[in-house]
């Protein structure tokens, strides 16, 4: 990823886990609460960040630690640059890690509110105005043979977290001519008087 800011929201793991990756010119972690690596603190559906001003954004697990995800997702759209991209990491709500988090008392991983599949996920991207441009599933490594565990990939339950990219919309604006003119205005003088026929 490649532009002027990348900006994290929500720190997750090792605080240089993902900054080393973008290739921008700044990068920044912004979370709810001061910690290691965390360059400024705000709420992530309110960002102290002016509008169109992020090239990357990455949200590890952000919408899931949140109780307002659909303003996350709103302010994400809106710091982003037009052509600018967001990375996001969920988890499978049906999978046997989200079935774990029903089952456990304050959540698992700890903090997490809701799970959002990956399907409504990209509804959401597309409402947003994103075009999600590349898809990932993770999977639990299984012992086996390559026939076992390419049939068990394809159970709805198989995968216990996905990532999403997904490019900002562009829409070009292209005025449009006049499709009519005014009628010329002309001078009494040059009108023509009609003729009068005579009658026999």
């Amino acid at each position: 990823m490649f532009g002027a800011q990348f900006l994290q929201i929500g720190a997750w793991g090792d605080p240089e886990a993902f900054l080393g990756y973008p290739a921008t010119a700044r990068r920044a972690i912004c979370d709810s609460e001061a910690g290691p690596g965390v360059g400024f603190v705000a709420r992530p559906e309110r960002l102290p960040v002016s509008g169109q001003t992020v090239d990357g954004l990455f949200l590890p697990h952000t919408i899931e630690l949140t109780r307002h995800p659909h303003e996350v997702l709103r302010e994400a759209e809106r710091v982003l640059v037009g052509v600018g991209r967001i990375i996001v990491l969920g988890f499978n709500p049906v999978s046997i890690l989200g079935i774990r988090r029903l089952l456990t008392r304050g959540g698992f991983p700890p903090g997490l509110n809701q799970t959002v599949s990956q399907r409504r996920l990209t509804d959401w991207l597309s409402l947003l105005g994103f075009d999600v441009t590349v898809s990932r599933r993770y999977f639990a490594a299984v012992s086996g043979g390559d026939s076992i565990r390419d049939r068990l990939r394809q159970l709805p339950f198989s995968y216990g977290a996905y990532m999403l990219v997904a490019i900002k919309r562009v829409h070009i604006v292209t005025p449009l001519r006049k499709l009519w003119r005014h009628p010329a205005k002309v001078s009494a003088r040059h009108v023509v008087e009609p003729s009068t026929r005579n009658r026999h």
